[in-house]
């Protein structure tokens, strides 16, 4: 049973405290907040590198830390896989020595990743002779969590794994864990600020705060409206789709998946194939809604919804929309509530224009 209780306080010399209590037993977990929120620092005491004045960490009912007891685990004795946000590599040593020195520390464990596979996964297998000197940021993010993957962790600790990653290579490396997470199966903690990312990657967020649990629940709770209320970020929309495939006239289509139906969704033109599954991401203020007849518009992507709720943020209203399974939202403002005549449970259109799509693979 993968079950992970964190329950301890520290002080640190800024003055800043961190007072966390939660227990979970879900796979991928985010834990989830603005920066100086105290995410990275609870991720080091999992990781044995930080020791909190007091408390209590387990991780499959093993404890790692106890105050109490005065027992803390070294780091290397955890059989965690922590990944950095600078990646921590071996300058001396070349990509394929690099992950060696993972393979190094797996002792024996049964199920432990194949060399090969993970190469073959990250592609990694052209780098293998370089030094992590030469690797771009996306590169050496692969390398860095290869490494950790080589360990046969029990857990993965990715700390804002795409935070030094140039913005348009953001998404390749998020395509990258989410290979590792399926591939394996491997109990995954991931720290982010990114709404987008976390409604990704997790199924379980911890919301957090000066050092404080705010929230805990699905993504769907914790990053949609009462959420959204509750913090000052804006919402990214995140669609998932199937299917891809190509249109007469050269642009590629895409479908959002639901039992009441799918949707189309037509992508912008890119010379390579999408994967399938995909993601387009793409701000609330990029949809536009509309009641009645939409005829002769400018944006491609058209799809009927419903609202959900109408949330009220700094002068503006971010409606929640469902498309097919998923969750959309578009920023209005309280003339187009009124004028529109839009309440929760009225059918609307959701126009998006094809150049506003990101398509994350």
């Amino acid at each position: 049973m993968s079950r992970l209780r964190v329950a301890c306080r520290h002080r640190f010399p800024t003055g800043f405290d961190l007072d966390i209590d939660f227990e979970t037993e879900h796979r991928t977990i985010a834990l989830f907040g603005p920066s100086g929120a105290g995410k990275t620092s609870i991720l080091m005491a999992i990781a044995g590198f930080l020791s909190p004045d007091a408390g209590h960490i387990a991780w499959r009912g093993r404890v790692l830390f106890d105050s109490a007891e005065a027992l803390s685990v070294a780091p290397d004795k955890r059989h965690l896989g922590v990944v950095f946000q600078d990646q921590r590599l071996f300058p001396h040593l070349s990509v394929e020595q690099n992950l060696r020195y993972g393979q190094r520390r797996r002792q024996g464990s049964a199920g432990a990743p194949a060399f090969d596979r993970i190469i073959e996964v990250l592609d990694l297998r052209a780098l293998l002779e370089r030094g992590p000197g030469t690797l771009s940021g996306g590169e050496s993010q692969r390398l860095a969590l290869g490494r950790a993957l080589m360990s046969a962790p029990e857990l993965l600790l990715l700390d804002e794994p795409v935070a030094a990653v140039d913005e348009p290579r953001r998404g390749a490396i998020l395509s990258y864990v989410d290979r590792i997470i399926h591939e394996w199966d491997v109990p995954t903690l991931y720290v982010s600020h990114h709404r987008a990312e976390v409604q990704r990657l997790a199924d379980w967020v911890i919301a957090l705060d000066g050092g404080r649990v705010v929230q805990e629940g699905s993504p769907e709770e914790v990053l949609g409206a009462a959420g959204l209320a509750r913090t000052n970020g804006e919402p990214v929309n995140l669609l998932r789709l199937v299917r891809p495939v190509r249109s007469p006239d050269g642009a590629w289509l895409a479908s959002v998946p639901g039992t009441r139906g799918e949707v189309s969704v037509r992508l912008p033109h890119r010379d390579a194939d999408p994967s399938d599954p995909t993601y387009v991401q793409f701000a609330a203020s990029d949809v536009m809604l509309a009641r009645g007849e939409v005829a002769k518009l400018s944006a491609r992507n058209r799809f009927p919804a419903r609202i959900e709720e109408l949330v009220p943020r700094h002068g503006h209203i971010f409606a929640a929309l469902s498309v097919a399974d998923q969750r959309l939202w578009a920023e209005v403002t309280n003339d187009a509530v009124k004028d529109l005549g839009m309440a929760p449970g009225v059918e609307v259109t959701c126009l998006v224009k094809t150049a506003a799509l990101e398509v994350l693979e």
